[in-house]
């Protein structure tokens, strides 16, 4: 019998929108600065199975704990296989904990030794056994057929995830496991809505609110696009459900999920759940980042990855604690290690922005129990380092020269590639120039945000509201400097194009209605010489790639350079233009009211990461030093391959953490060694007057002279916390 009213009576009580801050229901649990998940957290995670649970010792893995410094445990609780005593209908209780009751041995263990215990809680799926109790609950395929998962091992029955497993199952389920258990709270693992459910109960759902059928394969892209905004609504509406579960036995419980990188913007969109959800409904911000992805040819992520990611998250609320998700046995082959110098990377990067760890074991009853403990105790030093320095990382904010306009309107309507590659392209320019960088999100773009900015970057930021045009615009009139690219703004916040571009009047051009190809034997031609084109004095050619918007300039604008069309390269004899002459400009100047703008009408910032041409690199260089002025906050003389990031505490005024990260090595991922790097001066606006070393390294030299440090020797992480005063104090 397919049930119908708890569902909608239980939607009905809840909204699309994050609930208030809960009242304290337990004030011995909160710090002067917060509940326990509002500090740096120092997760571990042991993903058990099933024989691990046989003879499981706890007092080994509290030990194991205590010497890495974590200080929160994600462990098994239940939902494919139940490691507690589970009494309910559709209990999978785990054979090998046999009378014992793992959860709460796990739980005493330790509470007694002060770690934090969250549940892990996956209602993805049930074998045919379980299925066959209730087979209205799981989700059907276009045909009516069951969606059976057939990555798993065994297949697994999907449940809807709108049906009455994956809710009032699930309510259920958790409201168990703290009536019975004294856990901190819960992960919901495998929360995403990754299928597509034509059961009974979406069909009726769907209908009542759109009048019309769930499209099927080869619907236009029209209705699919008014079924991921259901889908995202209802995705909603069962975060809210499982938060207002999880808080109904204290706010200091913890509700957090799964979300992925910033750049899997598809996937956002397809599961209806981003890190715009994880801002509204989760207690702490964890994504996934592994350093490589989970495919059979292994492709490392950038380095810098954690960096960006936290500095996003902190951008994205500033209250939350931004975590990584991270795996010392990673996430491709997981009986075997990561390679170690770039998993301590890895750390060192997040830490130097201000996040927090959380490894991920998937084998083991814990790390120093498995197979392979090569990395074992790899994230123990930066977890001491979370650990020693809490009270100062909690409040850290990036200091920042640039704001990178993060729009996640444009990647549901630009896809994976052409939202993420501009923004990584971007990313690696301002970490390889030492520029320092934060971001701010479409859901967040405030006029006053944008004042404390002082130049802002839009990579291809296509999808582009009225009421964030207007912002951006009136910004810039009062003195705003902003660097845009390709067709930010040429579309309006549901994707749809405009005959030109909301921007055009700041940009000074306006759109032809051309795309052109210029991914091979084109040129961009120098126009009119100015600081943009510094160090290109003996060259009359520039590189372009990829793809360039036909625009034309408005009279008040100043073209830098110029479309070109294609040259074809063979035979070498006609290998010539008609003409050099160039009718459209690709970067374009403009003063605008009070502020300054550069337009760049192709695409420079993915081509600096997909081609890497210098052109690029070199062009974006001198547009943002073009726009910064004299106000650059870093000045230093360190390789591109050394990191350095510059933080203010919220907490304390006068106080910055300043850490450099070494990424200098050969040419290939993963890293084998690190090069030293020596004789590193860095130069700060302010005068330094006092400074503390934030890890315990005896054998780097700092030297101060008012406001520029000089740092001995490098060699993998370094950081320092500051204390300061304004030059103009003096």
């Amino acid at each position: 019998m397919t049930r119908y009213f708890p569902i909608l009576f239980l939607l009905a009580l809840t909204t699309c929108q994050p609930q208030k801050q809960e009242q304290n229901n337990n004030p011995a649990e909160e710090s002067a600065v917060g509940y326990w998940y509002r500090q740096p957290l120092r997760i571990l995670q042991t993903v058990l199975r099933q024989p691990d649970a046989a003879n499981y010792n706890v007092d080994s893995l509290v030990m194991y704990m205590k010497g890495v410094h974590a200080n929160v445990l994600v462990i098994n609780g239940g939902g494919i296989v139940d490691y507690f005593r589970n009494t309910l209908p559709m209990a999978n209780i785990n054979p090998y904990i046999g009378k014992r009751d793992l959860l709460a041995d796990i739980v005493k263990g330790c509470h007694d030794a002060g770690i934090k215990v969250i549940a892990r809680v996956d209602f993805r799926g049930v074998e045919k056994e379980r299925y066959e109790k209730h087979p209205d609950w799981f989700a059907k395929d276009e045909s009516g057929k069951p969606v059976i998962l057939d990555y798993t091992t065994p297949e697994l029955y999907a449940p809807c995830y709108n049906g009455y497993y994956r809710n009032e199952h699930a309510v259920e389920f958790i409201s168990y496991l703290f009536e019975n258990y004294h856990i901190d709270g819960i992960w919901h693992n495998s929360v995403n809505f990754h299928q597509v459910c034509y059961c009974t109960r979406c069909r009726k759902l769907f209908s009542d609110e759109y009048h019309k059928k769930i499209p099927v394969k080869g619907s236009p892209e029209n209705e699919w696009e008014v079924y991921y905004t259901w889908n995202s609504k209802m995705a909603n509406h069962q975060l809210a459900l499982m938060r207002a579960t999880v808080k109904k036995y204290g706010a200091d419980k913890s509700y957090a999920a799964e979300v992925f990188d910033m750049y899997s913007v598809e996937q956002q969109k397809h599961t209806g759940i981003s890190l715009y959800s994880a801002a509204d409904y989760f207690d702490f911000l964890v994504t996934v980042s592994f350093i490589a992805n989970n495919t059979a040819n292994v492709e490392y992520k950038d380095i810098c990855y954690p960096a960006a990611i936290t500095k996003f998250l902190k951008a994205l609320e500033p209250e939350k604690s931004p975590v990584i998700l991270f795996g010392g046995n990673g996430t491709e082959h997981r009986y075997i290690y990561d390679p170690l110098l770039d998993s301590r990377l890895w750390l060192w990067e997040a830490a130097a922005a201000g996040g927090g760890f959380w490894n991920c074991y998937f084998n083991g009853s814990f790390p120093a129990n498995t197979f392979d403990r090569r990395n074992a105790y790899m994230a123990s030093n930066a977890y001491n380092y979370i650990r020693n320095n809490e009270k100062l990382i909690r409040g850290l904010q990036p200091v920042t020269d640039v704001a990178v306009f993060y729009s996640l309107a444009s990647g549901h309507m630009l896809g994976d590639d052409n939202f993420s590659l501009p923004v990584k392209g971007l990313i690696r320019l301002l970490e390889e120039g030492h520029y320092q960088y934060g971001f701010i999100a479409d859901r967040n773009l405030t006029k006053e945000k944008l004042n404390g900015c002082k130049v802002l970057i839009m990579p291809n930021v296509a999808a582009l509201s009225e009421e964030h045009t207007s912002i951006i615009a009136g910004w810039v009139k009062e003195g705003g400097r902003l660097m845009a690219t390709f067709q930010t703004s040429l579309f309006d916040r549901n994707g749809n194009i405009r005959k030109n571009f909301s921007l055009g009047d700041v940009f000074g051009v306006s759109y032809t209605g051309v795309v052109a190809n210029t991914e091979m034997d084109c040129y961009q031609k120098i126009i009119t010489r100015n600081k943009i084109l510094d160090g290109f004095e003996k060259t009359r050619l520039l590189h372009n790639g990829g793809r360039t918007l036909m625009v034309s300039p408005a009279p008040e604008a100043t073209v830098v350079t110029g479309y070109l069309p294609k040259i074809n390269n063979q035979p070498p004899e006609y290998a010539y233009p008609a003409s050099w002459e160039s009718g459209n400009p690709i970067v374009v100047t403009r003063n605008f009211g009070e502020g300054k703008v550069v337009y760049f009408a192709n695409e420079p910032d993915k081509l600096n990461y997909t081609i890497g041409h210098p052109d690029y690199n070199q062009l974006l260089k001198n547009s943002i030093n073009t726009l910064l002025g004299e106000v650059e906050i870093l000045k230093t003389n360190t390789p591109a391959s050394v990191h350095v990031y510059l933080n203010r505490s919220s907490a304390e005024p006068g106080v910055y953490q300043l850490s450099l990260v070494n990424t200098t090595a050969g040419s290939r991922r993963p890293f084998r060694d690190l090069v030293p790097v020596s004789g590193i001066s860095i130069q700060l606006p302010f005068i330094i007057s006092s400074y503390t070393p934030l890890l315990e390294e005896k054998k780097t030299r700092v030297k101060i002279r008012r406001n520029t440090l000089y740092i001995e020797k490098l060699d993998e992480f370094y950081a320092l916390k500051l204390q300061v005063k304004e030059i103009s104090d003096e």
